[in-house]
């Protein structure tokens, strides 16, 4: 493989993500490669994670709006766009089976770089926006007060 620099690694990632090309995303990391998954408080293995992502939304595609680099760091913004039409898997197994509905989300992912492979990768977004378009999160208006039945006086 080239020497790629951490911007065109970051980027063929992203690239192979679209394609579903696990290959190459496992090319591109390290044999023990991490996510971190903020909205989830969870750390999987990069490839599972890069696995379960593919598998939930197979036709998912990722539109990067904004890259940065400072050295071996490297922050990504970008839209998701996708059909719910597998299941989530998480540690545990199945997490949040098929939906089979449409979601959009934005999302920041920072990535560490070692030796011009992904080591290491923060990712944040609302997760309760994407269960929400999912069907499985809040739904508009559930945060609206109810007004309670007023108990009937005793005396």
């Amino acid at each position: 493989m080239a020497t790629r620099d951490n911007a065109t690694v970051v980027k063929d990632f992203y690239r192979a993500f679209n394609e579903k090309n696990l290959e190459l995303i496992q090319e591109l990391a390290h044999p023990d490669a991490i996510v971190q998954s903020i909205p989830f408080d969870e750390t999987v293995g990069f490839l599972d994670h890069c696995e379960s992502w593919a598998t939930a939304m197979p036709d998912g595609q990722v539109d990067l709006t904004s890259l940065i680099v400072q050295g071996d760091r490297v922050v990504v913004e970008f839209t998701g766009r996708g059909t719910h039409a597998g299941p989530f898997k998480g540690p545990g197994g199945v997490m949040i089976p098929a939906s089979n509905r449409v979601g959009e989300l934005r999302f920041v992912e920072i990535f560490e770089l070692r030796d011009g492979k992904i080591a290491e990768m923060r990712q944040y977004y609302d997760a309760l926006s994407l269960m929400t378009q999912f069907g499985i999160g809040a739904q508009p208006g559930m945060g609206r007060e109810v007004e309670a039945p007023v108990p009937e006086a005793r005396h």
